[in-house]
């Protein structure tokens, strides 16, 4: 297999193919070219030096998300091209219920291409799968074991096999539960993470803070979809008494979904349920923090993701009070006509002020920039290495950087970035339990 390489600013062709390790404190990582030839793709190793255990996954710098195990026992869905309805795919789904959501979107014009197919995930998701018009199958691992694929793919890969078929439409269902109460908007509330630990805190909005929010709309039916143990701090709070609990009436994904389509607008944290309303057409109003996921972009108040999503940002982290207020003012607004509840934000209501510290840079100098010079840039200026960690080879090129499918060195390159700006491998489903920081050594081979 070839190899560009870059040698004073000019490409040239390798007779052979580059590997790269490096260290990233206790981790050892290889990364190099895919062996089934994918384009802009690394095959990466990862092996904890003090125990050993070892991870083999596979990087599409065009979903820098998708960082997914290798399959050695089964064909790619990228290498195999399946005959008129006669292969067995098998989609694993192996991330958080909230990712999940967003994937599915893809399953459809995937699965139409195959005799059977079937979804590897979490229990609490089959009922709610099995209600949709997707032709899948939800399936344990131990069925798989028993009747192996002839062709698997990860859930997070599927956006790189097919192009977003509804471009933000609804595509999931949910018939909705009766509703008890009748007058004024039906808003749901979820403020709480499903995490652990310091994420959860980053993420999560202190229960004493919604009082404000509550307090203010007395006219709202207020609905608590929150799961767990946080509905009943709520539920302990006398300004709390016109909420009505739905969280504890929750089993499953299903249930859930019942419980959110018969809501006229839910205010949510970046959590499953904003994912399962988006993807049930429900009004959702998504409360970021600061910084966000890299999916839902920098500033804009829209998500190209859910139409009936309106995104509401932070200032600064944990400046949650201010963002409360804003959206106070919004459902207030919203009262006066529905139309506005999955309208633009108006202006000031985004809580998002503009940072003197991240300007883009001039149009003159980008195209005169190297691939390190950029990378060195976003370093510096937090809102380039958010739009970097986005969408890395579109934002490159914006820069005037311009990256070949099979040139490893500068891919290489960008993994190494993502690493770098991630804080080590917290975005790596397989490696989450991994805490690991800043880089400690490179040596290319």
């Amino acid at each position: 297999m070839d190899s560009w390489a870059e040698q004073d600013g000019m490409e040239f062709m390798m007779p052979f193919p580059l590997h790269f390790h490096w260290l990233v404190d206790d981790l050892h990582i290889c990364a190099g070219p895919s062996v089934n030839g994918q384009l802009w793709c690394l095959n990466v190793d990862v092996r904890r030096l003090s125990t050993g255990q070892c991870e083999r996954m596979l990087w599409d710098a065009n979903t820098p998300w998708g960082l997914v195990r290798r399959d050695s026992h089964s064909s790619s869905i990228m290498s195999v091209l399946p005959g008129p309805r006669e292969r067995d795919l098998l989609i694993v789904a192996e991330q958080g219920i909230g990712d999940i959501i967003q994937q599915l979107r893809y399953v459809s014009p995937v699965a139409a291409h195959f005799c059977r197919t079937r979804i590897q995930c979490k229990p609490e998701l089959h009922r709610f799968i099995r209600r949709q018009a997707m032709n899948a199958e939800p399936v344990v691992p131990e069925q798989v074991r028993a009747d192996p694929p002839t062709v698997r793919v990860p859930l997070m890969r599927m956006g790189a096999l097919c192009a977003d078929p509804l471009q933000g439409a609804a595509y999931l269902t949910a018939p909705g539960r009766p509703r008890t109460w009748h007058d004024g908007l039906r808003v749901g509330l979820n403020w709480s993470a499903s995490i652990k630990g310091v994420a959860k805190d980053i993420k999560s909005i202190p229960v004493l803070l919604l009082e404000q929010l509550i307090s203010a709309h007395p006219d709202v039916s207020w609905v608590s979809v929150q799961w767990g143990d946080d509905e009943a701090l709520l539920m302990q709070q006398p300004w709390a008494a016109q909420v009505e609990a739905c969280g504890q009436t929750v089993g499953d994904v299903a249930d859930l979904a019942d419980v959110v389509a018969g809501l006229d607008l839910l205010i949510t944290i970046d959590s499953a349920p904003a994912h399962l309303a988006g993807a049930l057409g429900i009004p959702v109003w998504t409360l970021l923090t600061q910084p966000c996921s890299w999916r839902w972009g920098l500033g804009s108040s829209r998500t190209d993701l859910y139409r009936s999503m309106r995104l509401f940002r932070q200032a600064d982290l944990h400046a949650w009070p201010e963002l409360l207020a804003h959206v106070s003012g919004a459902l207030e607004s919203a009262k006066l006509s529905t139309d506005t509840l999955a309208g633009p934000v108006m202006p000031g209501m985004s809580g998002r002020k503009p940072r003197a510290n991240a300007p883009a840079p001039a149009a003159g100098q980008a195209s005169q920039t190297s691939l390190s010079g950029v990378l060195n840039m976003c370093k510096e200026a937090p809102a380039l290495r958010a739009a970097f960690v986005a969408h890395p080879l579109k934002f490159l090129a914006m820069q005037g950087v311009h990256v070949q499918s099979r040139d490893y060195r500068k891919l290489n390159q960008i993994f190494q970035a993502m690493v770098d700006f991630h804080g080590g491998f917290s975005w790596c489903w397989p490696l989450k339990p991994l805490q690991s920081s800043s880089f400690n050594s490179t040596v290319a081979s």
